[in-house]
């Protein structure tokens, strides 16, 4: 018995450490303008902005796409570099042909994964990513010493091709849990304001948490999702928010739609996402 508890405590220890680098997926564009006719890749991470755990497949993403000049295309399989490709990768590398200028927009859905946690590091995993109103409703009602989470995880990116500012950046992927910049990157400039719409199954997402960052902003390891952020935001009825730009810098936008299920494989579902672009004025 004194063998087994050892066991479940070092489990525990080690998913708890793990916590802080588990989960939020992020898709990035290290230039803000992409070269016109070359190849340019758009990064995958898992983990924390800066440091991805490990490679979200091909094979484990229901949808990849790219939308430059109001077409929306589906990169070939040998035009995504992964673990399954490179065993040393810990990051996802998605090519992107810059044929067609304007402002352009990646987006990568992952297909449901599963994880059972005890419930107090599932408590744990609550609140250090800010889901303020699932740590509360999960207090006051869990009985369960086991949880079983069903997750899906959606990532955006905003670059520019050339210098024309076009709208794909508004385009619709159709992802379950989707956050939208009212207002083109390229035409914000520090001091601007930015407002968002987060969406969930099609609808605006009212109540919901949001947490905006940049990457300039000091990264403690095991730094909670709010204490890394720059904003913690509540969205309206419609699904809004706003915050002010406050400095040239890359940004991030990230959210957690947690609920309750009743469903035979989870008890509860996650859906995350998450969008990042470069203010350069």
């Amino acid at each position: 018995m004194k063998k087994v508890r050892v066991i479940l405590l070092v489990f525990v220890s080690y998913a708890m450490l793990n916590l802080a680098f588990a989960h939020q997926t992020y898709l990035i564009s290290d230039l803000y303008e992409l070269r016109p006719g070359t190849d340019n890749y758009l990064t995958l991470k898992n983990g924390t902005y800066h440091k991805s755990g490990y490679s979200i497949t091909r094979k484990m993403s229901r949808d990849i796409s790219i939308v430059m000049g109001g077409d929306r295309n589906t990169p070939p399989d040998d035009e995504v570099d992964d673990v399954d490709s490179n065993p040393s990768y810990t990051s996802t590398y998605i090519k992107v042909f810059a044929n067609k200028e304007g402002t352009g927009l990646g987006g990568v859905a992952a297909h449901p994964d599963y994880i059972a946690l005890p419930a107090e590091v599932f408590e744990n995993y609550l609140v250090h990513e800010g889901m303020d109103d699932a740590v509360a409703e999960f207090r006051a009602t869990n009985k369960l010493g086991t949880i079983r989470e069903r997750y899906t995880k959606h990532a955006k990116a905003l670059f520019q091709v050339g210098k024309p500012l076009t709208d794909d950046y508004k385009a619709v992927l159709g992802y379950k849990a989707e956050i939208f910049v009212d207002q083109n990157p390229g035409s914000i400039a520090a001091g601007d304001e930015m407002s968002i719409q987060v969406m969930f199954e099609g609808k605006p997402l009212a109540d919901q948490n949001v947490y905006v960052g940049y990457a300039t902003k000091e990264s403690p390891e095991n730094a909670s999702i709010p204490e890394l952020s720059a904003y913690s935001l509540r969205t309206d009825k419609d699904g809004r928010a706003n915050f002010e730009i406050t400095h040239k810098d890359k940004w991030y936008i990230q959210m957690i739609h947690m609920q309750k299920v009743d469903d035979d494989d989870a008890d509860y579902e996650s859906n995350w996402s998450t969008i990042t672009f470069e203010i350069k004025n």
